[in-house]
């Protein structure tokens, strides 16, 4: 992909930048990813760029001069996001990661993913007051989450888009957000977030069919993001965090592109690191039911305020 723009402009694109120049008055910069599923998008703007080197990944922060407060808190993140998602489920699938703040204008998303840049509403992060809300990480929730769907949803697999398909996309990304949480600010603090997923769809379910998280679709998202972190939070305390980390380690290389997984293919992945039928039950009552009860009983009622929404980020 060839992208020009005004000459005083950076462009964040689809893929790793292989080469920019200018010519007529412009600025030229092409992009290139190969091997996966047809998404793009790009953004151009008077950026600001602070570039590290982590790891062999250069990590990109393009932001308006002004609204530079949080960009440290978010490389940090991004190199937490790294290590986990690299550690855990397999190797990163480009040379680069960019985070582009685009214009609050922007509506309908937190913020979305694309293969190699991430796109952010300058309220949302870059321009947030990060320490209004002691007990929420906007940064963890968003740059984490967004991060985790260059495994989990636009660039190692795609999902056949039938129900359930988001189980596989945002289900998976709330559960890295939720491992990230508890690395960053402890399993406490993690499982107040999980207790306000678990009151949002406690809130939600009644105003829509309340179907099962296997069967989830895009018109529900209390289900695949709330419930679908409760689940999998509960489901790290059934088999530990290191088994279902295999499961969805196995999961991505038995299913990469060009393969078209369903969620029936995750649960068999979580079948077969379980220890018995009895715990292959219950991660069925966890993915299979809708009853009603609570699935996390570990946190106080009332310890935490509960949001008015599910935050919707498009991957």
């Amino acid at each position: 992909m060839t992208v020009s723009t005004e000459m005083n402009q950076t462009v964040a694109g689809t893929g790793d930048l292989l080469k920019k120049w200018t010519e007529a008055g412009r600025s030229y910069f092409q992009f290139q990813a190969e091997n996966i599923p047809f998404r793009f998008a790009v953004s151009s703007a008077e950026y600001q760029k602070k570039s590290i080197n982590y790891k062999g990944i250069i990590i990109n922060i393009l932001y308006q001069k002004n609204h530079f407060e949080n960009v440290e808190h978010l490389l940090h993140n991004a190199k937490l996001t790294l290590d986990y998602c690299r550690q855990n489920f397999g190797p990163y699938p480009f040379k680069t990661i960019t985070f582009a703040e685009i214009s609050s204008f922007t509506r309908g998303f937190a913020a979305t993913a694309y293969p190699s840049a991430i796109f952010m509403p300058e309220d949302m992060v870059f321009h947030a007051n990060i320490h209004a809300d002691r007990k929420q990480d906007v940064i963890n929730e968003l740059a984490g989450h967004e991060l985790s769907h260059l495994w989990w949803g636009n660039s190692q697999i795609s999902p056949d888009d039938r129900e359930g398909s988001v189980m596989l996309t945002e289900t998976l990304a709330m559960y890295t957000e939720m491992m990230l949480y508890k690395k960053m600010h402890g399993k406490k603090q993690m499982m107040e977030r999980i207790q306000v997923h678990q009151q949002i769809y406690d809130n939600e379910k009644g105003l829509s069919e309340n179907v099962p998280i296997y069967r989830a679709t895009g018109d529900v998202p209390h289900i695949s993001y709330s419930k679908g972190a409760v689940a999998m939070v509960k489901l790290s305390d059934l088999i530990g965090e290191e088994k279902v980390n295999t499961a969805l380690k196995n999961f991505l290389r038995n299913n990469s592109y060009p393969k078209k997984p369903v969620s029936l293919d995750l649960l068999n992945e979580f079948y077969k690191v379980s220890p018995d039928q009895k715990t292959r039950e219950q991660i069925d009552r966890l993915f299979k039911t809708t009853e009603n009860k609570p699935l996390i009983h570990d946190v106080q009622k009332n310890s935490v305020a509960v949001q008015a929404s599910v935050p919707i980020d498009s991957f």
